[in-house]
């Protein structure tokens, strides 16, 4: 990857539109990319490697480094985790190549880090096999959503999964198409606030996601810890009575740790760089 960066598209720019500073974040890891160098598949089988290229990517830029993270670990590494075979075999070749593009959202405008309040459901409906996403208010709609605003395809959508009977099964990740594939048209049901202008990493597109009865089939719930039969037959890995079921929760956040390392890897390339610079002046 260092090699790669000496190519002249990583040369640092400046005082570009916001346009142009998106598309060259874009170009930047689509080059990354096409390098195959690493996979989402390293966090199972060779973590050190995926760990590095983070590390490489935070010399280079932040926005690169950003948008990296949420492609591979994420987006990637949710699928990876939580997901089973037949999303692995749907996504993960075309995430490793950026040719689907994804963004993940958990956070909501009025519940930061006290996830288990969200709001966001995701109702089944036994008649057509689907889960219904909806957004039921203001503070309910995902909030700063990296790669939300222009470029994803797909969103990883954490909701509460409510049973026909009513019964809050607590949250879940459920993989929702936010995007035309051939054309980034917004989907029917799914509307997206582009967040704008920001003081820095403006490469980096975030957005605001709301869904009003978006409708993904049953498959689309990421199943690793709980699934559902077509009939509405819950089941889960995680034995959780509590009413906030923060215990099935916690289960599947920690299967997030790993992005811990990932950021802390960005940012150790980025103070090498400091450091080598601010020493070079």
């Amino acid at each position: 990857l260092k090699e790669l960066f000496k190519d002249d598209l990583y040369r640092p720019r400046y005082n570009l539109r916001l346009d142009e500073e998106r598309q060259l974040a874009y170009d930047r890891l689509k080059r990354v990319c096409e390098s195959k160098l690493f996979s989402v598949r390293d966090f199972w089988t060779n973590p050190r490697n995926i760990f590095a290229a983070h590390e490489a990517c935070g010399l280079a830029n932040g926005s690169l480094s950003t948008k990296l993270t949420v492609q591979f670990n994420l987006f990637g590494g949710t699928i990876l985790k939580l997901g089973t075979k037949f999303h692995h075999d749907l996504l993960l070749d075309n995430i490793d190549s950026f040719q689907s593009v994804g963004c993940f959202g958990l956070t909501e405008l009025g519940y930061g880090n006290n996830a288990v309040e969200m709001e966001t459901t995701a109702t089944y409906d036994p008649k057509t096999e689907e889960f219904v996403i909806n957004t039921p208010s203001v503070l309910a709609q995902k909030y700063w959503i990296t790669n939300g605003a222009i470029h994803a395809h797909y969103c990883v959508v954490f909701a509460r999964l409510i049973l026909p009977d009513g019964t809050n099964e607590g949250l879940h990740g459920f993989l929702v198409q936010i995007r035309d594939h051939d054309t980034l048209a917004v989907r029917p049901g799914c509307k997206v606030w582009d967040m704008g202008y920001k003081i820095g990493l403006n490469g980096i597109d975030n957005a605001a996601l709301h869904f009003e009865n978006v409708r993904v089939p049953r498959t689309h719930l990421l199943d690793a810890t709980s699934t559902v039969a077509p009939d509405g037959t819950f089941r889960s890995k995680v034995r959780d009575e509590s009413k906030r079921r923060r215990k099935r929760f916690l289960v599947l956040a920690d299967q997030l740790l790993s992005g811990r390392v990932c950021i802390a890897s960005m940012v150790l390339g980025s103070l090498k760089m400091t450091l080598a610079t601010s020493v070079r002046y």
